[in-house]
């Protein structure tokens, strides 16, 4: 029996009361993508997520994703975490993310409030805007503008999250779920959308890929400190409109393979390829090339330790969401390798992420962004 997981820190409550900064929460993410027999990849995920509340993860997410785009299987996050919640009774259950944009948001907002309810208050509502793709005219409610799409729907989602009344009538949406406001967090790299996060007291979720040229090993570094920079505004921004009445939650996913880059490639073989294909990454990169462009670090469980307390995002994030790299592999397989990540990784990031915190606030006060983000 595992031991409860730690609390989420609610971004509605206050600072000091919320739990903020007691210990790093982390998580584990799976795309449903170990394999393509669909007779059993969600209920073999299922499984998943009951091995990792054995093990002592404070949360599972789930990649959410349209038209099977990068392998992931599940289009909508609602039936299947249904299920993960009665499987389950301690771990939070996450999204990363939910598509908003083609959806209907009142209809999002009552399954995720009911979903909610049914969990015990364990779901984690990561919220972005889809994949880009010229398919999503095939949805009712896809209007063709994903930026401005996405602020009217958050805002209209939340509003019925919150049981709001149907202007002309006495109608309220149901179920409300005021408590549910404290759990959302918007997955984006776009800085405006990372402001207006923080504007809005939501929290934050940081991919593990980087986008567009960043996709290669030689700028894998500035794709890190971009992340770190857009933390800090997220961090400065939710400052400076909040203060201390509400607080800030920083999501941060990143794939570690607990083994061999032997043994990465050959697992990640398909995805490589399929990443080839897209013009994703260059055609001349080597394992460890193609590893790095897709900011996957491998190893040892100490070697993958060091490498992670590299990337400058981990000690100003809050909760940590460790992936196995999208790869072919048995459902037993994954759960060994995160058992791996979770007993012998974890402590070690923990252990300086702990030392590190109570100089969050000092790091927030000097640190400098590089001005091309800084204008995006």
């Amino acid at each position: 029996m595992s031991a409860t997981p730690n609390p989420v820190p609610r971004t509605t409550a206050p600072l000091a009361a919320s739990g903020a900064g007691q210990e790093l929460r982390v998580g584990f993410i799976t795309h449903l993508d170990q394999h393509d027999d669909l007779h059993r990849i969600y209920g073999e995920n299922i499984r998943l997520i009951q091995a990792l509340e054995e093990i002592g993860f404070d949360s599972a997410w789930i990649a959410t994703r349209h038209f099977y785009s990068g392998f992931a299987a599940l289009p909508s996050p609602f039936a299947f975490y249904g299920a993960a919640a009665q499987a389950t009774s301690r771990i939070h259950l996450g999204t990363a993310v939910l598509p908003l944009v083609p959806d209907d948001p009142v209809r999002d907002a009552e399954e995720a409030a009911a979903l909610d309810y049914l969990s015990g208050g364990r779901l984690q509502l990561g919220l972005g805007k889809g994949v880009p793709s010229d398919a999503y005219s095939v949805f009712a409610k896809w209007g063709g503008d994903r930026e401005l799409e996405y602020d009217d729907k958050t805002d209209r989602l939340k509003w019925a999250v919150a049981g709001g009344e149907v202007e002309g009538t006495k109608t309220r949406i149901w179920p409300p779920n005021e408590d549910l406001l404290g759990r959302i967090y918007h997955g984006t790299s776009n800085w405006e959308t990372i402001r207006r996060a923080a504007r809005h007291g939501d929290g934050l979720i940081l991919e593990r890929f980087g986008t567009g040229d960043e996709r290669h090993p030689d700028r894998r570094e500035g794709f890190l400190r971009r992340q770190a920079d857009s933390i800090v505004e997220y961090r400065r921004t939710f400052r400076d409109a909040w203060g201390g009445a509400r607080t800030p939650y920083v999501v941060l996913s990143r794939s570690a393979w607990p083994g061999s880059l032997d043994d990465l490639a050959r697992t990640t073989a398909k995805w490589n390829d399929f990443a080839r294909e897209l013009g994703r990454v260059p055609l001349d990169l080597d394992a460890a090339g193609e590893a790095l462009a897709d900011n996957v670090v491998w190893g040892d469980p100490e070697e993958l330790a060091g490498r992670l307390l590299d990337d400058p995002s981990v000690l100003l994030s809050d909760e940590l969401v460790l992936g196995i790299h999208p790869s072919h592999q048995t459902i037993d397989e994954t759960i060994e390798r995160a058992r791996v990540l979770y007993e012998r990784t974890v402590p070690i990031v923990r252990a300086a992420w702990a030392a590190h915190r109570p100089t969050l606030d000092a790091t927030l006060d000097t640190w400098q962004i590089q001005q091309e983000w800084a204008r995006a």
